[in-house]
């Protein structure tokens, strides 16, 4: 057996996510099928997270183990031949048994673009429309994310109750643009939805419908309820994982 670590971009709009779900369209369904046309066998593919539906990735990581030692150029330019042109394998290289896309991760890079200037129909797939946003309230609420906490309160209800919902911000940026806002995210890991439900938070301080505290409430009160306002998934890139 060979292990490969391979990263990957795709243009998320129409899939119902990365994770498997019978016969819709997914990310991972597509490269199961280009491993299956290439190397004439099913595959497992290991990621280092699951993109929920619409949400795009700029480097998104995942392995496989291949009973064929092919080489990773060739791996590489095989699987795109195959790949829709909306998914494209940026890297492949062999790796050893010991490295596993999701365990050996160090830290993850979100990325939430919000379009703040004009309505555009042309990027409405890539960042949603949300004008008149106060920008240095939303940087307030974004203060009280940093560090280790317990996100609980902006995680998604049906996540598995054994896991541990303590997460490690390291650093929020918030960038204007001329016609955007950026929000880099960068932290040991995020849980399902917990982007989302803190950009439909800080959106709603950025509105004046909250105070910047808002955010500090839903930490303490561990309460998903209180983050119900959880941002379109087309705005969210997975942009890089640090090994």
């Amino acid at each position: 057996m060979a292990r490969y670590k391979l990263i990957c971009s795709y243009d998320g709009y129409n899939y119902m996510g990365f994770q498997i779900q019978n016969a819709l369209p997914t990310i991972e369904l597509e490269i199961m099928k280009a491993f299956k046309a290439l190397c004439k066998e099913d595959v497992k593919i290991y990621p280092s997270g699951r993109t929920d539906r619409y949400v795009h990735a700029v480097g998104q990581v995942f392995h496989v183990d291949l009973t064929a030692c092919i080489p990773a150029e060739g791996v590489k330019r095989g699987l795109n031949s195959f790949l829709p042109k909306d998914i494209y394998i940026q890297q492949c290289e062999m790796v050893d048994d010991a490295f596993h896309a999701r365990f050996s991760a160090k830290q993850k890079e979100y990325r939430y673009y919000i379009n703040t200037k004009e309505y555009n129909p042309l990027t409405l797939r890539y960042m949603p429309y949300i004008p008149n946003l106060d920008i240095e309230a939303m940087k307030q609420g974004v203060e009280y994310l940093l560090g280790e906490h317990d996100f609980k309160g902006f995680a998604s209800a049906s996540i598995d109750k054994r896991k541990s919902t303590v997460k490690i911000i390291y650093e929020i940026k918030v960038i204007k643009k001329e016609n955007h806002i950026e929000f880099h995210f960068i932290g040991n890991g995020f849980l399902k939805y917990q982007i989302r439900r803190m950009m439909g938070i800080l959106v709603e301080i950025g509105k004046h419908h909250f105070k910047p505290e808002k955010v500090l409430e839903i930490l303490e009160s561990k309460n998903p309820c209180d983050s119900k306002y959880i941002l379109e998934g087309c705005g969210l890139y997975l942009y890089k994982v640090t090994y």
